[in-house]
């Protein structure tokens, strides 16, 4: 099979997933009428072959792209945003099969596929050729940070959705569809262990990108990679998240301020992507 088509049914089963995961909230509702139609359990179980079978298959997609273009998929566009939405549905998976979260399972997925729509969106854009990107070094830099990010866009919903049900608890207004969203201590929790995986990750990418650099093997000094914008937004985002770790750990904070560094740390993410380089280029 083609990549495109790899990648156009990789796509429809995420979304087909995140809809399972999306009805689970509705059927379930109090307010929801019974009868004889699948109940939201069974929707439910529905959206995770779904997901289980959406992830092998873009899997195979990325697989392909590699093989049809003799490249890492990191030297495109599409194939960075390919991973990264391959990571997030990973990543949800795998908190799924511990803890049933479909509120943050709707969300997270729909992130997928619009990551996995953008990718596609530039499938035409270069594709880079400089031997580097055969370095194994620069393959685990690129995957640590993209894993990490997706664990961090996986504690971002969970803090926003913890955000909400806060504020409606405080309101007395979990009505309805709010009363199926997660308990918050369980939003709490499944966002801090993200975070707790997230960050070593991020660490070690950085740390070989720095590693990289001051090795010598890079065609730009080390100066041009040190004050490049996006490395400092990089060197921002992990500092951002070690303090809510820390303001956690040892200044004892919780409830919904520490979701709102989750937030906001989501926000700086994201904008790695639109902050200009000179050294993170595909061509």
């Amino acid at each position: 099979m083609s990549v495109a088509i790899l990648t156009t049914l990789a796509f429809a089963l995420y979304l087909a997933s995140a809809v399972g995961h999306g009805a689970y909230l509705f059927l379930r509702a109090p307010a929801a009428p019974s009868g004889q139609a699948p109940s939201g359990s069974q929707a439910a179980r529905l959206a995770r072959p779904l997901l289980l079978l959406g992830i092998a298959v873009h899997f195979a997609a990325i697989g392909a792209w590699c093989v049809t273009t003799h490249r890492s998929p990191f030297a495109s566009e599409y194939g960075t945003l390919s991973v990264f939405a391959w990571t997030i549905a990973l990543a949800f998976a795998a908190v799924d099969f511990r803890v049933r979260l479909p509120a943050v399972g709707a969300v997270a997925l729909l992130v997928a596929c619009l990551a996995l729509a953008w990718g596609v969106a530039h499938a035409r854009a270069p594709i880079a050729a400089t031997p580097l990107l055969k370095n194994g070094l620069v393959t685990l830099h690129v995957m640590a940070i993209l894993v990490s990010f997706a664990l961090f866009a996986l504690a971002f919903g969970c803090a926003a959705f913890y955000v909400l049900q806060n504020r409606l608890l405080k309101a007395r207004k979990v009505t309805g569809l709010f009363r199926r969203l997660p308990p918050l201590e369980t939003l709490d929790s499944v966002a801090y262990h993200s975070v707790a995986y997230a960050l070593p990750l991020l660490t070690i990418g950085l740390a070989v990108g720095m590693a990289l650099v001051f090795g010598g093997g890079l065609a730009r000094p080390a100066g041009a990679w040190l004050t490049d914008p996006h490395n400092l937004a990089a060197i921002v985002t992990w500092f951002l998240y070690l303090f809510y770790l820390l303001a956690r750990l040892v200044t004892g904070w919780r409830g919904v301020r520490l979701q709102y560094i989750l937030i906001v740390g989501l926000v700086v993410t994201l904008a790695l992507y639109f902050v200009p380089s000179s050294t993170h280029q595909f061509s």
